[in-house]
């Protein structure tokens, strides 16, 4: 094996490292606020509607608007980089410039949605 062939491995298993970890600890607060709740009820512990739904809804309830606002951070940097390197940009580099605006794109529209649940499923809820 090459050395050539490290930095694409090191970098696919890095986000795979950091997938698992997200999804491991969520998993695991998931599982601890159930067993809260076991408990809470083997001791025989009065539930209230708002309790159970406060535990429902595990995260926070402004989580979609802080995760939107990330990634609309991310895509404005990466226009941001992309505007900047493109300045005066010719050639071959006019197509980085192009490529770097349609990988904003996708954190902008991500964020868009999750903005847009925010807002939406908030305003449901307060009906």
């Amino acid at each position: 094996m090459g050395v050539e062939i490290l930095i694409p491995v090191a970098s696919l298993a890095m986000i795979v490292t950091v997938v698992w970890l997200f999804q491991h600890y969520a998993f695991r607060k998931r599982s601890e606020a159930f067993q809260t709740l076991r408990l809470a009820i083997e001791k025989g512990q009065p539930l209230t509607p708002e309790t159970l739904e406060s535990m429902a809804r595990i995260s926070s309830p402004i989580a979609d608007l802080r995760r939107g606002i990330v990634f609309v951070a991310i895509a404005a940097g990466f226009a941001s980089f992309a505007t900047i390197i493109g300045w005066n940009a010719t050639g071959e580099f006019r197509d980085v410039v192009r490529g770097l605006y349609g990988v904003a794109t996708f954190p902008l529209f991500v964020g868009l949605a999750f903005l847009g649940l925010h807002f939406f499923a908030n305003e449901s809820k307060r009906r």
